[in-house]
């Protein structure tokens, strides 16, 4: 367990030395990435997919005002990344702080979205990703 925590600190001083990006502003030609990140509120989440190794979630801005103007991105996770952080039960309400440095971006074109909600984007992460929970 020691290893674990030491693990959790470690991402806990990373994510803190890592600037803040509203989600509004997330789009692939945002400068110096690998120092930014993003907060948010986890809202709907696919569950682990164990064919395609992949799980995907939406976050939003914790402030409820801000979500109506691109305040929502959709993120998803391949390989074992997504298989660890399923095994953390997160869910609605949760928070999450995702360093972008590893993000892989791609356009967002989900079905069922609400116009303006989310931005055009949609971050991938699938060989490196510094994340942290707060249930």
């Amino acid at each position: 367990m020691a290893a674990a925590d030491e693990d959790g600190n470690a991402v806990a001083v990373l994510l803190a030395s890592k600037t803040a990006t509203p989600i509004a502003q997330l789009n692939p030609d945002l400068p110096a990435q690998s120092s930014l990140a993003v907060r948010g509120e986890v809202g709907i989440t696919w569950p682990y997919n164990s064919v395609t190794k992949t799980l995907a979630f939406l976050i939003a801005e914790p402030d409820v005002r801000l979500r109506r103007a691109k305040g929502q991105v959709r993120i998803e996770l391949h390989g074992p990344s997504a298989k660890a952080l399923s095994n953390c039960e997160f869910g609605a309400g949760d928070e999450l702080i995702i360093s972008l440095d590893g993000a892989e971006w791609e356009k967002d074109t989900s079905p069922g979205r609400i116009p303006g909600s989310r931005v055009d984007w949609q971050l991938q992460f699938s060989d490196k990703l510094a994340l942290q929970v707060r249930l």
